[in-house]
């Protein structure tokens, strides 16, 4: 019985240290691309310097599952998912893969905008290193994605953010928000749910002009520990908006770190609160019984 109030109390304890996670503050990061004159060609992401280190070991999107995501509907003779063709513009679904207007389509798989996207559409253009293949979400519609990486994602001490998240925004740049968890292997979330705040972004020093867009916009970064998620490894994340994030349009990868990891220092001073409140714990107890 003392080993099971024990565990009890001990798992109670966790529960409080991700109840009370912060939230992530914007990090700054420089993303090395292969070009920032063209907005509608492919931009290519070569490396991330970040606290004066620069890396480029990047853990990609390997698959997604849609929870759900507004269906597109009523596509009329015609209609094109691209305003700069001129034609009537069908803007009905949520979450779509969409590239620039010159890029690369992954795989050869075209801009989701008149159709739903699969699950496989949206691993393609995520799951590559060209800033200009995005998930485009439009506005007032709601989508919740499960993604998961090519390798588990593992917090470390090195000081630097374990997700990296490129948003273009829609009107004035910095607008969109974006909702993320993290997931297990099997998709249940775990840990807490973070939003990130569109005013929060940082400048990426680069636009987009995407086939759903009339224009160039330009892009914003954040940076996300996974002590921000209140997880010291992830299989994923799940990302979310609904009407009230005002349609995100983004691009996320994760940093390849090692299994062997050392704890942040966040994860370590909870982990001490932990094995403090344990031991007073402990101590009552034995107390008790004398």
């Amino acid at each position: 019985m003392k080993l099971q109030r024990t565990a009890t109390f001990l798992g109670l304890a966790c529960s409080t240290v991700l109840a009370f996670s912060t939230a992530a503050q914007a990090a700054s990061f420089t993303s090395n691309v292969s070009q920032t004159i063209d907005p509608n060609a492919d931009i290519w992401l070569n490396s991330i310097t970040q606290n004066g280190t620069t890396f480029s070991d990047f853990n990609l999107v390997n698959r997604a599952t849609i929870v759900f995501n507004t269906s597109i509907s009523n596509v009329l003779p015609g209609q094109t998912s691209n305003p700069e063709l001129g034609l009537s513009v069908n803007n009905t679904g949520a979450a779509s893969t969409d590239r620039g207007d010159n890029a690369t389509a992954p795989g050869g798989r075209e801009v989701s905008g008149l159709n739903n996207p699969t699950g496989d559409d949206i691993a393609a253009y995520l799951g590559n290193t060209n800033l200009n293949n995005i998930i485009d979400v439009e506005d007032g519609k709601s989508m919740k994605l499960n993604l998961f990486f090519q390798e588990t994602i593992f917090a470390d001490n090195t000081g630097l953010d374990n997700l990296f998240f490129w948003e273009r925004g829609a009107g004035e740049w910095n607008a969109s928000d974006l909702g993320i968890q993290a997931i297990d292997a099997n998709g249940n979330t775990i840990g807490n749910f973070l939003r990130l705040d569109g005013y929060a972004k940082q400048d990426a020093g680069f636009s987009l002009d995407t086939q759903e867009i009339a224009g160039a916009q330009r892009v914003g970064t954040w940076g996300v520990k996974l002590s921000d998620l209140g997880v010291t490894s992830a299989a994923g994340i799940q990302v979310f908006a609904d009407s009230t994030y005002r349609g995100p349009d983004f691009k996320v990868m994760a940093r390849s770190s090692p299994a062997a990891s050392v704890p942040e220092p966040a994860t370590l001073a909870g982990l001490g609160l932990i094995a403090a409140s344990l031991a007073a714990f402990r101590r009552r107890q034995l107390s008790k019984n004398f």
